[in-house]
């Protein structure tokens, strides 16, 4: 029936509607599946490889002398010593270590002998024991890189010794214990008592102090 100012409605225009709303709804829900979909894969874990790591020790040789053994760098050789007061021993690295020597005085210990650090040592029979390491440059802890004195007395790890102060640039260790300034001593019933003193000097730009106490370590009066 059909009535005057009102509008006929259209069954087939609101079925077209609703297909259309139900297509596009479909189309998003189909969109959004892909999207969100992760596309992480997780895979097995490679099995862990287990080896075992080799260190390389320095090649070392041993110098065996009348009284005493101790070991060194394997490049290392004796070398002539021109140095005052006079070592009775001395050895220096060749080529690239040559700006590397170690001195061992014995019996006659220089006492007035300045160096730049200290490396104190105790006595221990045969043997040397280091209960420290090496120290800083002595003028960092003494201050005496203002002094007018050639050397001054010092003290690390309340070891004594004689800071170097008039060539405070240089780099030399020098060993030092309770015993005295510059002095050690070490015994056996063969060799009897016998006082040493060791120094070393290294030039290089990069100093290794490890040559040092090692061939400390293995020090050993026969």
């Amino acid at each position: 029936m059909y009535r005057f100012r009102e509008r006929k409605h259209s069954h087939k225009k609101l079925y077209a509607s609703l297909s259309i709303l139900v297509l596009l709804l479909g189309a998003s829900i189909i969109i959004g599946t892909h999207f969100l979909t992760s596309n992480t894969r997780i895979s097995s874990p490679p099995k862990p490889v287990i080896g075992h790591v080799t260190t390389v020790s320095p090649q070392t040789t041993t110098a065996h002398e009348p009284l005493f053994s101790l070991s060194l760098p394997s490049d290392w050789t004796a070398r002539v010593n021109n140095d005052m007061p006079h070592p009775n021993y001395s050895w220096q690295g060749t080529n690239k270590n040559n700006t590397r020597w170690l001195n061992v005085y014995m019996d006659t210990i220089p006492a007035s002998l300045a160096v730049n650090r200290v490396l104190p040592v105790m006595g221990n029979g045969a043997a040397l024991s280091l209960p420290t390491n090496v120290s800083d440059n002595c003028t960092t802890f003494t201050g005496a890189s203002n002094s007018t004195q050639l050397s001054v007395t010092a003290k690390w790890q309340g070891i004594t010794f004689l800071c170097d102060t008039g060539n405070y640039v240089r780099d030399v260790v020098g060993t030092s214990s309770l015993e005295g300034v510059n002095t050690v001593s070490l015994s056996t019933t063969t060799s009897g008592n016998h006082h040493f003193f060791f120094t070393y000097t290294d030039n290089s730009s990069s100093p290794d102090y490890t040559i040092f106490t090692n061939a400390l370590k293995s020090f050993r009066l026969n």
